[in-house]
């Protein structure tokens, strides 16, 4: 390997690409054209893995040979169920009533997946973080106000920690670059593990 190789984001999410910027790692983001909720009925950490993974292989698909796709996804877990994104405000409405009060845990995956010079793909690392999250006993009108926010919008917890959401927790236990999108640490040391020989 060398220094060369080109590092690709299989998403367009504005979150996950200000993690990899403040991170200072050169990228080019890549939206993949594949559906990962196909992939479903999974334990909740290892549902995670396999669509961050599930990405990364899609968008390595049409990478150029030398590139270091990286693919990542959430899920998100209360007792014992998998919860995705919420569609519509009524489901992001009832998502944030059964979560008050109780602690939650989100996944956060990511996927390394090499393109060899061949053109052939391997899955070289990936990770989960798991992440509890902690919400107060939020009253029906916090819940409105919070839903006003449209903050809920493209979340898988109908939350923005980073933003407004942060009002709603009591804790939140673990990596924050996590709960955005991308835990950073962790990726930072794959990716210079993978490009640095």
């Amino acid at each position: 390997m060398t220094k060369s190789k080109r590092i690709i984001l299989a998403s367009t999410s504005p979150f996950r690409k200000k993690l990899l910027n403040d991170a200072g790692l050169g990228f080019e983001a890549m939206a993949p054209k594949a559906d990962e909720k196909t992939i479903a009925g999974l334990p909740p950490s290892f549902l995670a893995a396999k669509r961050a993974e599930f990405k990364a292989i899609d968008v390595a698909l049409h990478a150029p040979p030398d590139s270091l796709v990286i693919g990542a996804d959430q899920v998100l877990s209360l007792d014992g169920m998998s919860f995705d994104k919420a569609e519509t405000e009524e489901e992001a409405r009832q998502r944030l009533r059964q979560f008050r009060g109780k602690t939650h845990t989100l996944h956060s995956a990511f996927c390394l997946v090499e393109v060899h010079h061949s053109g052939s793909c391997e899955t070289v690392f990936e990770t989960v973080v798991d992440v509890p999250m902690t919400m107060r006993h939020l009253s029906d009108q916090e819940i409105e106000d919070y839903l006003a926010t449209r903050e809920w919008e493209g979340c898988v917890g109908c939350y923005r920690a980073e933003g407004e959401g942060r009002k709603l927790f009591t804790k939140i236990g673990g990596d924050e670059s996590a709960v955005i999108g991308l835990p950073i640490k962790p990726l930072s040391d794959a990716i210079h593990q993978f490009t640095a020989h």
